[in-house]
This record gives structure tokens, sequence and C-alpha cells, in this order.
């Protein structure tokens, strides 16, 4: 073999040696590396083709492939080597532990705790309602220890009202100075366990509303989809002698973030059945002389139901005479206690009814006239309400 290719072959040897032991420490830069490397490869057997050269570059070369030679690292790269990237990897910096928000409080109280618990109730309505207990209250059974008209009435409901993931507690607070009224409050928790008052979804408007349009009673509530609550109201005060006419109709109410607002249900209230719309008229009450000391008469009446539903129950008439006067009899009208009433069956709507009434006096009448009263009544004598006062005529009183 001539020398010329024995050198040649050595010189590959070494570069393969070379090559094989720098490999795993570089990594090429892409296609201009590529390139690099190919010119060089080029350089490398030009030079080779002088003897000398070749020897000068041979001799170290070889010496480094054949003497085994280790290093504690990768061997140094020429300068006008290729350019070379080294990948190096560096430990994960240890990631923050995740914010953890802290679980909202646990705003259910039960009816017991309720019962003897202080809290915030928002000022009621002016006029009978002003004594009725407000600002922090204390309970005591189920009752405010300054006034006990002030109650808890029912049992509490519990809804997730702010979406906190904690369920709160609604609950209706009635107080009875002279008719009744009501509040309906929303109940929670703080962090240190106190009971505190989120807010009023929905009050009744007492003397200050106007009856037959603005809430005046509220039956009941109960949780509703998505943290709503649903509120049973109506639109009627009951006060002293007169019977619950309200309707039964249910609201839907949510937490905005500072406050309740109606978002569901109806808004006004629509023709009741409970209330009437009576008119009575009367004719002339003629007293007739039955003896030195008695007095006997008789008159018509007549009452129309000028309302779109019959009467809600029995109609009522009531006589407003004189101590010594009887009713002795009635066509179609049961006779009352006291002798002084009389009820109808119920009056269908745009009907009438005519009652005779035969009255009996023990002394010479001395009144000019009196007062019927016509209402509609339930079994136990309590009067619904009426869209105008109480239908009521005066009965001229004359002597034959």
């Amino acid at each position: 073999m001539p020398d010329f290719d024995h050198d040649d072959q050595l010189l590959t040897n070494a570069f393969a040696g070379f090559r094989d032991e720098v490999t795993p420490y570089v990594k090429p830069a892409g296609t201009a590396a590529a390139r690099a490397t190919v010119q060089h490869r080029h350089k490398v057997r030009a030079v080779a083709a002088s003897g000398l050269a070749a020897l000068a570059i041979a001799v170290p070369v070889v010496a480094y492939a054949a003497g085994g030679a280790k290093s504690n690292g990768p061997p140094a790269v020429p300068a006008d080597s290729p350019s070379v990237v080294v990948t190096t990897t560096s430990p994960a910096a240890p990631s923050p532990d995740a914010s953890t928000t802290p679980a909202a409080p646990d705003g259910r109280i039960t009816k017991a705790d309720l019962g003897n618990a202080t809290f915030n109730i928002p000022a009621w309505p002016k006029g009978f309602d002003d004594g009725c207990a407000k600002g922090s209250v204390k309970f005591a059974s189920g009752k405010a220890s300054t006034d006990s008209s002030t109650r808890i009435q029912g049992d509490p409901v519990y809804i997730d009202v702010d979406h906190d993931g904690a369920q709160e507690t609604v609950v209706i607070v009635s107080c009875s100075p002279q008719g009744t009224d009501y509040k309906v409050l929303a109940l929670d928790r703080d962090a240190q366990g106190k009971i505190v008052t989120l807010g009023q979804v929905v009050g009744s408007a007492g003397s200050e509303g106007q009856e037959g349009k603005d809430i005046e009673t509220i039956w009941g509530v109960e949780a509703g989809d998505n943290g709503q609550v649903r509120v049973d109201v109506g639109e009627y005060r009951p006060c002293c002698d007169m019977t619950q006419s309200s309707q039964h109709q249910w609201r839907m109410y949510g937490w905005n973030g500072s406050a309740f607002t109606q978002t569901g249900g109806p808004t006004a209230f629509g023709p009741n059945p409970n209330v009437t719309d009576l008119t009575v008229s009367a004719e002339k009450l003629t007293m007739v002389a039955t003896g030195a000391t008695a007095w006997e008469g008789t008159f018509k009446l007549t009452i129309h139901n000028a309302g779109q539903f019959a009467t809600p129950g029995k109609v009522e008439i009531n006589l407003i005479i004189n101590q010594t006067w009887t009713v002795l009899s009635t066509t179609d009208c049961k006779v009352q206690t006291g002798n002084t009433a009389c009820q109808v069956s119920s009056i269908p709507a745009g009907g009438s009814k005519v009652v005779t009434i035969k009255l009996s006096a023990q002394t010479q009448p001395q009144l000019s006239e009196c007062t019927v009263y016509v209402y509609a009544v339930n079994d136990q004598h309590g009067v619904y309400r009426s869209l105008k006062d109480p239908a009521s005529t005066k009965v001229q009183v004359v002597q034959a």
C-alpha cells in the first residue's frame, strides 16, 4: 500500500475515534452545521495530500487514538469547528402549592337554635307595627324577649342563596300588634360562627300598603331552583273579626350580591273570589200597633251580588235596631244569636235574593230609621273582605 494511502487511513481511523467520543456531548445546529462538517472533511483530505502536513496532523491525533487518553469531560472544540449547541437540563423549580379558598361558614341553623338566637330584624312598616321588635333581637322559645307578639313562624328552610357552597337559613318572622305582618329573612353565620342576617327576602306592607294590591300576608316559604326562595304571598291583612281573604300566590326571589329581588312569579294580584261586591236595598218598614204596648212590622230586603264570583260563604244580614225590638220571622233567612241577624245561602255571581223580615217592638217605636248591614261570612262568622265598605242600607220606619 502506498504511504499516502496508509496515512489517509490513519487519519480516517483517528477522526472516527475522536467523533465517537465527542458525539454524546454535542448536537449539530441544523443544516448549517451539516454544511460546515462537509467543508471541514474536504479540508482535511486536502491537507492529507501533503506528506508533511499529514504527518503533522496525524501524529497527535494517532497518539490520542492509540493511547486511549481519557478526560473528565468532552474535549475542546477547535475554533473553526462547526457551531454546536450543548444542551443541559436544569432541575425543575418546585411549583408553589395552589391557594386554597377557605370553606364558606355553615349557615344551617336548627329550629331549636333559632328559637333562642339573637339576630337583626329590619324595621317594620309604620303604624301598628311601631312596637314590633327590630334591630338586634334576642329570642327565647321562638318569641322576642322584648315583644312577645314578634315570633318565629313555622319551620326554617335551608337554601344556598348566595351560591357560596354552603346553605343559609330562611325563616318567617311575624308580628301581631293588631292584625299580623310578616318578614322573610335569610340568616347565615360569619367566620366566627355568629348568626348574622344576610338580608330580607320580602316583607308585608302592613298599614303602609294598599290591600288588594300589595303583599299583606305571607303564608310560607320553600326552596326554589338554583338558590331561589319561593314565597307564598297574599294581598289582604286580616284583622279583628275579618277572615283571611287572601289568595295564595307563589313568587320567586333571588340574592343579587347585595339584596333580594323578585326573579319570578306574578307581580300583581288578579280578581279574588274571596272578596265580595254586594249591594242592598230595602222597602219602608211600617209598624202597626197590635196591642196596648205591642207593635209589629214587615219589610222586604233585596241583596244583589255584583261580583264576578259567587259569594265565598253564606250571606249574613245584621239589623241595628233598638234592644226592645225582636226579629219574629224571615223568609229563607235563618235567624242567628241575638235575634237581630239571619243568614241566607251563597248568592251566585250577578244573582239577587229577596228576604222578607218581620219585626216586633214592645213599645211604640221612637226610631225613624234603622240600619241593615250585609256581608259574606265563613262558618265561624268571620267576615270576608268587600271591594267597598260592607254593604248597608237605611230602613225608613213609619207608623200606621
